[in-house]
């Protein structure tokens, strides 16, 4: 009843606004105006799923309930299971309240002339600058909102987790229901990041952002954080014990934050894939700079470093027993491997992900083009970046492991990858046959094939693995 007062008083409105502009509207604007209207998410549907998470959070929190799902992860997820239910029955309650109010409305397919009049009067004056079809808008306006809910579920979840008192989870929810009218109503435009509707509301996000990839950007990765978060939960860890031990990963998102924001050139490029490419462009035989030699150093070989470290533990805590738990080296091996090729393609995705986030939080265009260069395709700017990446980061990380194993020093392994960045300095890699900075996105700005660069990498992953195994044939134990 609520909604169907509040979409008719809504309607009433819009129709209005059509009348003083002399254009007709259509269905689509008014389905916009019922689903996106910022006071009706802000101050009821929000206020009632909040409070349908808690009330589910609460009431599934008993011992029995554990023992069964055998983790706090497992009830952390089925608590999901259960809030998505009641989101999906609230949405399509929600849905057909509007489909009533839609009865009587002028119906035709696309854009309709009030909204393409370049004014903020309704929802679909905002969405149709960034949006070909209102029902892609549509489509995206939900899922944003679902996928922002979902976040919000999840938070409160860890947190009565960790903290098992259902005191500071009502907290805060209240206080992000609050701080939702709070951000909307008193924060200044320049600080859109923080505003919380710029996560709920498409139409919202994409004013203040310019775009409407930001807002998705930011959302997909809290989402991401929060499901790490998730899987970890189990373990007995504490946050603030372990930053004294984590400062080294502190120091190397710093370090990628620096070099990333530093790679941009905004008197060069226009969209957002022009600052990607100028980012990660490296080192070619061709193109040099020593800012862009630096970056790579810090974004791959860094993170090389760090799964040298995370190595070096593994080295040292080989005994009896892990012999006795995987049979043999090889199969402790495999095990290990198949965790850093995960651990890889993660790092990558948060790579490309952040990388943009940035570019957007300058303003740059979303056109999928590529302006520096026509010739150059934004697949294969990703196919280098993804595939070729990689490719050459699992070949660092054979190649550290072959040093580590063979010299049983950390320091030897550091000097080895100094020495194979080296040939990332032009004239010394003209055929592309060292795996060394092969990645670097500077390749494609060359016209270099970047198929062939994944046939390279690929022989010598193959070259790695098998001289790996020949190692630990000759002196592999077999249990």
């Amino acid at each position: 009843m609520i909604i169907y007062i509040y979409g008719s008083r809504s309607k009433e409105q819009i129709y209005y606004f059509s009348v003083q502009t002399k254009l007709s509207l259509n269905k689509w604007d008014l389905l916009h105006s019922f689903l996106s209207d910022i006071y009706l998410i802000l101050y009821f549907i929000l206020p009632v799923l909040l409070y349908r998470s808690i009330s589910i959070i609460m009431s599934d929190f008993e011992y029995t309930i554990l023992i069964r799902l055998g983790s706090y992860r497992s009830w952390v997820y089925q608590t999901l299971n259960k809030f998505v239910q009641s989101l999906s029955i609230a949405t399509m309650v929600w849905g057909a309240v509007s489909g009533l109010l839609l009865i009587g409305a002028p119906s035709f397919a696309g854009w309709s002339p009030f909204s393409k009049l370049d004014d903020s009067l309704s929802e679909t004056q905002i969405l149709q600058k960034f949006i070909d079809t209102p029902f892609l808008a549509l489509l995206l306006h939900l899922s944003l909102l679902i996928l922002s809910l979902i976040c919000i579920h999840l938070i409160l979840a860890i947190i009565y987790v960790k903290s098992q008192r259902k005191g500071i989870v009502i907290f805060i929810a209240v206080f992000i229901w609050v701080y939702s009218g709070v951000s909307f109503k008193l924060l200044p435009s320049h600080a859109y990041l923080f505003n919380l509707c710029n996560y709920l509301i498409l139409h919202s996000g994409a004013a203040q952002f310019g775009n409407i990839w930001g807002p998705f950007a930011i959302v997909i990765g809290l989402a991401t954080l929060v499901v790490w978060s998730v899987n970890r939960i189990d373990l007995n860890t504490k946050i603030f014990s372990k930053l004294r031990y984590n400062w080294g990963y502190i120091i190397f998102f710093a370090l990628i934050v620096i070099a990333l924001w530093s790679g941009m050139r905004e008197k060069l490029g226009k969209t957002i894939w022009d600052q990607f490419i100028f980012m990660f462009i490296g080192g070619s035989n061709q193109t040099f700079s020593l800012k862009s030699f630096l970056s790579y150093w810090v974004i791959y070989f860094g993170f090389i470093y760090l799964i040298q470290l995370y190595l070096q533990r593994e080295l040292s805590e080989i005994g009896y027993y892990k012999l006795l738990r995987y049979r043999s080296i090889s199969k402790w091996f495999w095990e290990w491997y198949r965790k850093i090729m995960i651990y890889i393609a993660f790092y990558l995705l948060i790579l490309a992900l952040f990388s943009l986030l940035l570019s957007s939080l300058k303003r740059f265009s979303f056109d999928f083009y590529i302006s520096v260069d026509n010739s150059i395709t934004i697949f294969e700017v990703f196919y280098h970046f993804f595939v070729n990446g990689y490719l050459q980061v699992l070949f660092y990380v054979l190649f550290v492991f072959i040093i580590s194993w063979l010299s049983k020093e950390i320091f030897y392994s550091l000097l080895a990858i100094c020495i194979l960045s080296i040939f990332m300095f032009p004239g010394l890699n003209n055929w592309l046959i060292i795996p060394s900075g092969l990645n670097s996105i500077g390749y494609i700005l060359s016209d270099h094939s970047i198929y062939r660069i994944s046939v390279v990498l690929s022989l010598w992953n193959i070259l790695g693995i098998i001289f790996v195994l020949y190692i630990f044939h000759k002196k592999d134990i077999d249990l």
